[in-house]
């Protein structure tokens, strides 16, 4: 054969053969797969227009702020038409299951505070991106402050699974609320409304700060994180710490804090030392008297240092100053969320706040699953933590939980977790589940059945948390 004409026909096969792309949302899936996935777990889509500022917020509290003609096209080209923006927010580990997601950075599996998948299109349907020298600010809700949280990227691999392969950093600057939206007291406590900013000493005679609550407009004082720290001790020394430096990054200012916590607890318990209560009438003291001085002295310590660290773990978050560029429009938010996460999103795709998963029980476990027939979605779950392992398919129905060649990862030794399997053949959706207690057995067998999507929604609901 003409040498020529083998190289043509070779480039003609390869250019037929070329590899399907992966679906970045669910992985590689059968399509009536994703449909009945999609009906437990749907994202949300908006219009916009993307010539001006944008404030979307998902259906969990997900904040994404989007400046004016920061979206275009694979070109670089500006739109001038409405675009749609789906937010998919997954919290639960229902959501984790019916997005086929997992929480693995490479080999090290992590613990996941929530993930989200952004995208973008015109009216046809093209994918668009985030405009170079722009981005995106995404304001993730959790249920807690942890310290050592990070950003993490995902990327759908060749097998279709999901891999956080790329750390970042939270970011650290400050989205600025107008101020009487932030200040305000939602539920009766004892801190004042507006930060007790009042310059009405008649009315409100238990202020903390004599002056016009507006002149903080776009100071760290109109920050969701600064309302936070005001939640927690709203006293009228700490409120003036911050007023009085305005000008440093809040980590500067939460350390100030911390300092005046050691000084004032420090002189708590030095006055409870030696002003110790007389007894009755010149007498001794009673027992009750002592152990009452003593839950007096303890009380005294436990909150000081319940307030330092606090307000360490504060300082620790390293955040700066106010971008004033970020706008946020209130009027779409029905509430404020207790803590924040927030990222400023260069590109669409996966976003997962997590840590990296560490327990003393964890030791080196081998193993594997086999299922009855094929799953298209295999998943191990810790029960007691945010921790969703995906199958990788080894031989035929065998599944592992990692890429190592011994089959091993590390797990918790005696926890109870569930092994998850769902596909789809030619006579439909199948679904199998089966409790296990990690490191009985080096292999399990999952029994999987024949279930309409009604029913996978039931088995999976059980999930939502």
């Amino acid at each position: 054969m003409n040498k020529i004409l083998f190289l043509l026909m070779a480039c003609t096969v390869l250019s037929c053969a070329k590899e399907k792309e992966i679906n970045q949302e669910f992985g590689n899936l059968p399509t009536e797969l994703i449909s009945a996935l999609e009906s437990i777990n749907k994202g949300q889509v908006f219009e916009i227009n993307p010539s001006q500022p944008n404030t979307l917020v998902g259906k969990s509290g997900t904040i994404l702020l989007i400046p004016e003609n920061s979206i275009v096209d694979q070109n670089g080209n500006g739109i001038s038409k409405n675009v749609f923006i789906e937010i998919k927010e997954n919290f639960t580990k229902s959501d984790f299951i019916a997005s086929n997601l997992q929480t693995m950075h490479n080999d090290k599996i992590l613990e996941s505070l929530g993930m989200v998948f952004l995208s973008a299109n015109d009216e046809n349907g093209n994918e668009l991106k985030i405009a170079n020298g722009k981005s995106i600010r995404l304001q993730i809700p959790q249920k807690g402050n942890k310290a050592d949280a990070k950003i993490f990227l995902g990327i759908r691999e060749e097998n279709g699974l999901i891999n956080w392969d790329k750390i970042e950093e939270p970011s650290k600057s400050l989205t600025p609320y107008p101020i009487k939206f932030i200040s305000k007291n939602r539920f009766w406590t004892e801190c004042s409304n507006y930060y007790g900013i009042t310059t009405d000493t008649l009315k409100y005679t238990d202020y903390n700060y004599y002056g016009n609550i507006t002149d903080f407009e776009n100071t760290l004082l109109a920050t969701k994180e600064f309302s936070d720290r005001f939640s927690t001790t709203c006293w009228k020394d700490v409120l003036n710490i911050y007023i009085n430096n305005l000008d440093k990054n809040l980590w500067e200012i939460d350390e100030l804090t911390v300092q005046y916590f050691i000084k004032d607890s420090t002189e708590s318990v030095n006055y409870h030392l030696n002003n110790i209560p007389p007894g009755l009438y010149g007498g001794p003291r009673t027992e009750m008297q002592k152990e009452a001085h003593e839950s007096i002295l303890k009380d005294a310590k436990e909150h000081g240092r319940w307030k330092i660290e606090l307000y360490k773990k504060f300082a620790s978050q390293k955040l700066t100053k106010i971008d004033t560029s970020r706008i946020i429009d209130t009027t779409k938010l029905k509430e404020l969320n207790n803590v924040l996460i927030t990222y400023d999103a260069i590109n669409f795709g996966w976003i997962n706040v997590d840590f990296f998963y560490e327990d003393p029980k964890a030791s080196p476990t081998k193993l594997a699953v086999k299922t009855s027939t094929k799953s298209n979605l295999t998943s191990l779950i810790l029960e007691e933590r945010n921790v969703i392992l995906s199958g990788i398919e080894k031989s035929t129905n065998e599944y592992w939980f990692t890429k190592n060649e011994d089959g091993y990862n590390k797990l918790p030794k005696g926890e109870k977790a569930i092994i998850i399997s769902i596909g789809f053949d030619n006579s439909g959706l199948t679904f199998g589940e089966k409790v296990i207690v990690i490191g009985e057995n080096e292999e399990e067998f999952v029994e999987v059945q024949p279930i309409s999507e009604i029913e996978l929604k039931e088995k999976l609901k059980k999930y939502g948390s």
